[in-house]
């Protein structure tokens, strides 16, 4: 029995609507995490305090994403709306209950001992005496970061829940909210001394239980279902571990990747790597993460629907259409920060002279090397999102391990030739290679693959070599701006004349995706008016 087209049409203008909110949420989000690295770079005047408070993040945000992180999207979130969806919600509920309650007692333990052994789990980042001081800031500051992931575990459990009951309205300002946080203890606290750092970490966690209360205090109608239950014995708790697990662990994958780029950069001479890596990093992810993961999360509750209801063809031009959409905004974004990535990076971060040009171009060899990144690790999370819709969370795991290999080697024997720029390159070499795994598997069922995606792809990567070959026309007109406004509307009216010859060179060559861009462009002008 076929879905009526009025409800589709329906259910279509309602995940337009949630990508949107979502979407508005994220900018904000970004926005904010830019301003918060900006601040670092000022307030940490000295390179080794700002790669100290960079690296000190890493191994905590490792701890969450190996034990939380990534099961809240893509395990709790379509089972539970799964059982709503199949009016078994409260045993859904129980399960998720047991699930928080085990996960949130095994953190706590984990976070204690993390405090414990900080100065052995970051004495495996030395590679010389030259790094010595860092290594110490870095594990003394993470002893206030331990603590705040359990508050971050508790705030993404509660978005989690909302975004299962598709309340993504609720759960969209939340980051904004920490962020914000984070920049006031920035700004308050930061400075060149071990006490400044350390009260700067302090704050950082204060910012991440307001965060908490915020996510609890707005989603408390729906959040009062969930009490602590510990009953690790439960069958249903035991199938929701069971597809968690592999999630956990390949929702680790990145984070680990991401130890092994900072390895390698404290291999570097210069101070400043790790900062500069941060940067480059904060950077890609803007486009990333406001088009792919805003796609691919309101996707996922609604493609484990039609999953669910055997309804094949709806999840195949759902999975064909979010692709698309993602891809159609992340692929212009990718070739500008390529050809114009220390213009970019100037454009963010250099706002005082503790921010030299040296730094501009070492972030700017970085993202230069991240820009493939920004193309594949799009198709890499929307596949991964429609792999744990329909359950089969053991492939991303097998994607990711993939990449944990390649990536270190990578740099080992692109770095001797390549400097900086190999690490971000070998990491953008494994997002290919994962990004290859998972559309192979995935299409081996002709009913779930996404239709008509070899000739969308070659016609928007022809649109790309128009916008690469004006980049670089524009190159060539004399241009020397003076002061930061100017320089920030030069590098914006390049960038924005750039992206206007993508879109209607896309129209040209019929991209349906350049028609819905602008229609939305237009919808957001009248409802402005």
């Amino acid at each position: 029995m076929t879905e009526p087209k009025t409800s589709r049409r329906s259910a279509g203008s309602n995940i337009a609507l949630s990508t949107g909110l979502v979407m508005a949420g994220l900018i904000l989000s970004k926005s904010s995490g830019f301003l918060r690295d900006i601040f670092v770079g000022i307030k940490f005047s000295e390179p080794v305090f700002r790669d100290s408070f960079t690296l000190a993040f890493t191994i905590p945000d490792l701890v969450y994403n190996l034990l939380i992180g990534g099961s809240i999207q893509a395990a709790i979130t379509p089972s539970l709306s799964a059982s709503v969806a199949a009016g078994k919600e409260e045993k859904g509920v129980r399960a998720v209950s047991i699930f928080i309650s085990f996960f949130a007692i095994l953190l706590v333990i984990v976070c204690a001992l993390g405090m414990t052994f900080a100065d052995q789990l970051y004495s495996l980042y030395r590679s010389g005496e030259h790094n010595a001081i860092t290594i110490h800031l870095a594990a003394s500051a993470s002893r206030w970061l331990f603590p705040q992931i359990v508050f971050m575990m508790l705030a993404a459990l509660c978005i989690g829940i909302l975004n299962a009951y598709k309340r993504f309205g609720s759960t969209s300002f939340g980051p904004t909210i920490y962020n914000v946080c984070v920049l006031a203890a920035i700004l308050v606290f930061a400075g060149n001394s071990r006490e400044q750092l350390m009260r700067t970490t302090f704050g950082i966690m204060l910012a991440a239980a307001v965060y908490f209360l915020y996510q609890a205090v707005i989603g408390r109608d729906l959040l009062k279902k969930f009490h602590f239950i510990w009953a690790p014995g439960d069958r249903d708790f035991h199938a929701l571990v069971k597809r968690a697990l592999p999630i956990l662990v390949s929702a680790s994958v990145v984070q680990l990747n991401m130890l092994i780029l900072n390895y390698f950069a404290m291999k570097l001479p210069d101070a400043g790597n790790v900062y500069a890596l941060r940067n480059a990093s904060t950077t890609w992810q803007l486009p990333y993460g406001i088009f792919a993961v805003a796609i691919g999360n309101v996707m996922l509750p609604s493609l484990a629907e039609h999953y669910g209801k055997k309804d094949y063809e709806g999840a195949s031009k759902l999975l064909s259409s979010r692709l698309k959409s993602a891809l159609f905004l992340t692929v212009p974004s990718a070739g500008i920060m390529f050809v114009m990535n220390s213009e970019v990076i100037r454009g963010i971060f250099q706002w005082s002279a503790s921010y030299t040009n040296d730094d501009c171009t070492r972030a700017g060899a970085f993202l230069a090397g991240y820009s493939i990144a920004i193309i594949t690790h799009t198709v890499v999370f929307i596949m991964n999102q429609a792999f744990y819709a329909i359950g089969r969370t053991r492939v991303p795991l097998m994607a990711g391990c993939i990449g944990l290999i390649i990536n270190p080697v990578g740099c080992t024997l692109l770095m001797p030739y390549m400097g900086g720029f190999a690490l971000t390159l070998s990491y953008s070499i494994t997002s290919i290679l994962q990004m290859t795994v998972l559309c192979a598997v995935y299409c081996r069922n002709r009913e779930l693959r996404p239709k008509g995606m070899l000739s969308f792809v070659i016609k928007v990567f022809m649109c790309l070599g128009i916008l690469i070959v004006a980049l670089n026309v524009q190159y060539k007109i004399p241009v020397n701006p003076q002061g930061k406004i100017m320089e920030l509307t030069a590098l914006g009216v390049r960038v924005l004349l750039s992206f206007v010859l993508y879109v209607i060179s896309s129209m040209i060559l019929r991209v349906p995706e350049s028609l819905a861009f602008l229609e939305k462009i237009k919808s957001v002008l009248k409802r402005s008016h």
